[in-house]
């Protein structure tokens, strides 16, 4: 069943949280940098609606800068945004790693995280995006 303009319009966001194990400070993300793979989501071809995300920034190192690396499609390649960095003892429990009102994301996006601490390595870090099927 098809969904109506208005049903489009006032449909909620789903909420999903997730955990990652890695190697935040010695890993090597998909991009090649250091860090690891926090989440992909969406896929080629596929229009999608994202209307926060967020790293949880409890559990890493007190010490730690926390880099945030986000990649999605644009152009008609992948490509990196301005990465965002996060003093763990400095800046509060959450990251945000996108946070619009709403955004519609035409392919996957990757979030990549890098910890500057070794003690990060082997952490569990949680997230949480909100999204909108179309």
């Amino acid at each position: 069943m098809k969904k109506s303009g208005l049903a489009k319009l006032t449909e909620r966001a789903r909420i999903v949280p997730g955990t990652v194990e890695a190697d935040w400070n010695s890993g090597v993300a998909t991009s090649g940098q250091a860090g690891a793979d926090l989440f992909t989501y969406g896929g080629v071809g596929q229009w999608w609606r994202l209307t926060e995300a967020w790293l949880v920034l409890t559990g890493f190192d007190l010490a730690a800068t926390v880099t945030i690396r986000v990649y999605y499609t644009i152009a008609g390649e992948e490509r990196e945004m301005p990465p965002d960095e996060w003093e763990v003892a400095f800046d509060g429990p959450l990251a945000y790693i996108l946070w619009f009102w709403e955004i519609e994301i035409y392919g996957p996006l990757r979030v990549e995280v890098h910890s500057d601490q070794a003690a990060d390595d082997g952490f569990t870090a949680s997230y949480e995006y909100r999204v909108k099927s179309w």
